[in-house]
């Protein structure tokens, strides 16, 4: 029988100290046995969801509660008891006092998180709507619990809309996932073609990272420019008959019996038949001669045809690409990004025939790998050696290695100097330190003429009163944050922001600290 939605209103929104709220010891959360006190209650919940209560804690230390997201409490036995939000409120008590902690080790990393709060004590009086009977809440807090439905639930984001809302917020656009697009744009005047790139976009989404990096990018001659634009090497309407096969294939459901007759002959291309790189090269080679073998798919026309997705066209009006020569599709970014990284919106030229490879030089390992090329003579050993480890990390191999990586070298970098010239940060966030080191290497880095413009894209993305300053706590919540999926070009990002930073610390580094005079010896040699 389904549930049937309440007919009594609440009593209203209002903020309640968590000091009065008691937890709900009939929680589904709390399972099998029953238990019988709060102390009991709070610790089977650390038992069962310690590392995500630890995690909840750190969001609700840098950035507060969820203002989305009242509790749902009730008034029972002459207490208010929280019905929805639970865990929160365990995050919150121990936040507010880590002693209440049943074990020394999980007080000791609450006390750690409390010292990083931000957010002042709004977390102690959470906003609350009080329900008059527990039945009236049941069906809010199923509405939540037991997903989408029939769309009345929550519906959970898939890795496309993940993507999406990390490019609207600022990141960089990628590659794999930007060709989808690209596909859609270039094909739009074949609608049956579109509508399949359309549904193999919405049931086989992340593996278009296979297919595309392993194999296709290399088919096309492909090349990625900022802001977001692929370019081609190819004749769009030559190769179509291969697009057409792999994308069906992409679409096409894995024999039930691998041994049937015929079913080796289907043609499907999964995270199965592509497990790894060479078995992707291969099946999607086989896919390219079966389809274009010999034949000649260079461009027919000197000149590269643009397709832009309607968001990018400032004319609101879709554009519709040649069905010829070598097509091109471009993904906004944030402004803010193309100041901090220096990087600039490239105009359009037209193409010249012969390899595409010469007109796209090789990229420095600078740009490849983490802070290949920073200067690390006068750094600490151990940094050095950081850095030297870091400058055979690359990048778009390893991003979320790379994204660690970046935030820790450069705050030990901030580290050493701040305890070489004696420096004072305001507080202990990475954000403290780096505005403290930048104020030292430059006093007018906020004025209109800064001694060292060089850091002036470091800057732009260390305040956090800027849009830009969204990469710090990115990178931060890489490390910290075990549920936070680190966007592909963060760690290419952090590199471009900080490497002028780190060479700038090394120098530092190797002058004497503020207020020190370097002696001479008996032949006036400093």
């Amino acid at each position: 029988m389904s549930e049937r939605a309440p007919t009594v209103a609440t009593n209203g929104h209002k903020n309640r100290s968590i000091k009065r709220l008691h937890l709900d010891l009939r929680n589904p959360r709390l399972g099998r046995p029953s238990v019988d006190t709060e102390a009991d209650a709070m610790d089977r919940l650390l038992k069962e969801f310690g590392p995500k209560i630890v995690g909840l804690a750190r969001s609700i230390a840098e950035y507060g509660l969820n203002p989305t997201e009242s509790w749902a409490i009730v008034h029972e036995d002459n207490k208010y008891v929280v019905l929805e939000g639970n865990r929160r409120l365990v995050a919150c008590r121990l936040l507010d006092n880590p002693r209440k902690a049943p074990d020394p080790q999980t007080a000791a990393t609450f006390e750690r998180i409390k010292r990083g709060v931000r957010t002042a004590s709004s977390y102690l009086n959470p906003s609350c709507v009080e329900f008059e009977h527990r039945a009236d809440a049941r069906y809010w807090i199923h509405l939540k619990h037991h997903g989408a439905g029939s769309g009345e639930g929550t519906a959970a984001w898939g890795p496309e809309m993940v993507y999406l809302d990390q490019v609207n917020s600022g990141s960089t656009p990628v590659e794999w996932n930007e060709f989808w697009y690209w596909l859609e744009e270039t094909y739009q005047h074949d609608r049956p073609l579109v509508d399949l790139i359309d549904q193999a976009r919405r049931e086989q989404y992340t593996l278009m990272d296979r297919v595309y990096t392993w194999k296709v990018k290399e088919l096309l001659g492909a090349s990625f420019t900022q802001p977001g634009q692929i370019n081609v090497n190819v004749d769009t309407e030559k190769i179509k008959p291969f697009i057409h096969k792999l994308i069906t294939g992409m679409l096409t459901p894995q024999p039930k019996d691998p041994k049937a007759p015929g079913a080796a002959d289907v043609l499907v291309i999964s995270s199965r038949t592509l497990n790894n790189r060479d078995a992707a090269e291969d099946e999607i080679g086989r896919v390219w001669q079966d389809t274009i073998g010999d034949t000649d798919v260079t461009p027919t026309s000197q000149a590269s045809t643009s397709t832009t997705s309607p968001a990018q066209d400032a004319g609101g009006a879709e554009q519709a690409s040649g069905p010829s020569g070598a097509s091109s599709s471009t993904a906004g970014t944030g402004a803010a990004d193309n100041l901090a990284s220096g990087s600039a919106t490239e105009q359009k030229k037209p193409r010249s025939e012969g390899n595409s490879r010469s007109r796209h030089p090789k990229p420095r390992k600078s740009e490849t790998h983490l802070y290949h090329g920073v200067q690390r003579t006068h750094m600490p050993n151990r940094l050095r050696n950081m850095l030297q480890e870091c400058s055979q990390l690359e990048i778009a191999t390893s991003p979320e290695t790379a994204s660690i990586m970046a935030r820790v070298v450069v705050e030990l970098a901030a580290d050493a100097l701040i305890d070489h010239q004696n420096l004072r940060p305001k507080g202990k966030q990475l954000t403290d330190k780096l505005a403290a080191v930048l104020r030292h290497l430059d006093p007018l880095l906020d004025s209109k003429n800064p001694t060292r413009p060089d850091l002036a894209g470091t800057w732009a993305a260390v305040r956090t009163d800027t849009a830009d300053g969204h990469i710090v706590r990115d990178l931060h919540n890489c490390v910290h944050a075990y549920q936070f999926t680190a966007a592909p070009e963060m760690a290419k990002r952090a590199n471009n922001l900080f490497t002028p930073l780190l060479n700038a610390i090394n120098t530092e580094l190797g002058n004497p600290p503020t207020g020190v005079v370097a002696t001479s010896n008996q032949n006036g040699q400093a």
